[in-house]
């Protein structure tokens, strides 16, 4: 029987050869044994984000950040599952907290532009530019 660092070496191996159901398979399994495995965690997200399955990401890497809260990495990637479920607000937080624990991380700085530029844009738009219907 596999112990749980060896499924979480085929996991990642998995994942690297482009296999993310097989990887989050094994990764689960790591989970069973070790719940509280961070590479386990940020692996199955990865592998879910990879899957476009961002709701399944999002919880994963929030428990990789849960249990790493200083992985900027772990930050990033649930902003970007945020930015993916239409969460912005979310997304800007842990964007900013990737930021935070790493001031040089370009993907979180233009994570954080690319929200704030929606923001921009957002606020320019009146609610009049659009036909309105009228409020009975």
């Amino acid at each position: 029987m596999a112990d749980a660092q060896q499924w979480l070496e085929e996991g990642i191996e998995l994942f690297k050869q482009g296999r993310y159901e097989e990887c989050i398979e094994r990764m689960y399994w790591v989970l069973q044994k070790e719940g509280d495995q961070y590479t386990a965690w940020f692996y199955a997200g990865a592998a879910f984000a990879q899957m476009q399955d961002y709701e399944k990401a999002a919880h994963a890497f929030f428990k990789a950040a849960e249990i790493q809260p200083d992985s900027f990495k772990a930050h990033y990637n649930l902003g970007a599952a945020y930015e993916a479920l239409g969460s912005y607000m979310e997304a800007e937080m842990e964007y900013e907290t990737a930021l935070r624990l790493n001031p040089q991380y370009e993907s979180a700085k233009k994570g954080l532009m690319r929200l704030r530029q929606l923001h921009r844009e957002s606020y320019r738009k009146s609610p009049w530019d659009q036909p309105q219907q009228p409020q009975a």
